[in-house]
């Protein structure tokens, strides 16, 4: 099975994962046109194309079903309005940006999903509702809103090692979605009519989330992949590394360092040194 995930930015262009059912990312690129999703769609040959947009206006007022929904149980986003209140708006511009990228989805051969079976459709998905979802919880506070889903994503079993923007996380949070949906995990509230937002279970609580007191509440796989980060590693692992392959990391972010702070911050939290001339 095969997800495509879809974070739509206006100005930045989209941000997407692949991912498949081993949970590892098999394409990551940003910046993508909104042009360009049909190509994608023709390379990648996903399953499903899970989108962090909705489809269409609301069919009236300023708010659609699924959001109300959501929103009762402590997932707040924001409101999709009818045509007559937001077409033209600047603050909107992001959600027709997304519904272009359903038309081209659609063009490709990917309808919007209503109901039933995701496959072959393009569904809707919200990143932090799919978070919380999985979590159990809201995210605690202090803690910010990346690390809350990196964890999530990490608690599943996601690999995580080129997910190194908000944008790109949530687009893997899409795709996780997509691929929970294909498996029948899945729940979608609202009106399919004006575009349902599909999280990653079979039900929702009957009452709403809450802060949790650790971020997340899910149990850690007993195995996830070896985060050297090397592109032809797939070695499954207890800890965090294959025997050796942490010395494959530090190789790596030594090479990083040079070019940037963020690599430095990882040999730090580590406890690896940096290397001897940035000393």
């Amino acid at each position: 099975m095969r997800s495509l995930g879809i974070d739509v930015g206006v100005g930045k262009g989209l941000d997407v994962v692949l991912l498949d059912e081993r949970l590892v990312p098999l394409h990551v690129s940003s910046r993508t046109h909104i042009g360009d999703v049909g190509r994608l769609i023709a390379d990648l040959r996903p399953d499903v194309v899970a989108i962090d947009s909705p489809p269409r206006w609301a069919s009236s007022g300023r708010s659609r079903l699924t959001e109300r929904e959501l929103a009762a149980l402590n997932i707040s986003s924001f409101n999709t309005p009818s045509e007559e209140h937001g077409a033209g708006n600047r603050f909107f511009a992001w959600m027709e940006a997304g519904f272009e990228v359903f038309a081209r989805a659609e063009a490709a051969g990917f309808p919007t999903y209503r109901a039933g079976s995701p496959r072959g459709k393009a569904v809707e998905v919200f990143p932090h509702a799919t978070a919380v979802v999985l979590a159990g919880c809201l995210a605690p506070d202090g803690v910010r809103k990346r690390a809350f889903r990196i964890a999530v994503l990490r608690s599943e079993g996601v690999r995580t090692d080129e997910l190194g923007t908000q944008d790109r996380v949530d687009a893997a949070l899409a795709a996780l979605t997509g691929l929970y949906a294909l498996g029948g995990k899945r729940f979608a509230p609202g009106d399919p009519r004006e575009g349902v937002i599909v999280v990653p279970s079979a039900t929702l609580p009957a009452v709403p989330y809450r802060r949790g007191t650790v971020a997340p509440s899910g149990s850690t796989p007993l195995f996830a992949y070896c985060a050297c980060g090397h592109a032809s590693c797939d070695r499954l692992v207890r800890g965090e590394f294959a025997p050796g392959h942490d010395a494959k990391r530090k190789a790596m972010l030594w090479s990083r360092a040079r070019a940037g702070a963020q690599a430095l911050d990882e040999l730090r939290t580590r406890g690896w040194k940096a290397p001897p001339e940035l000393r």
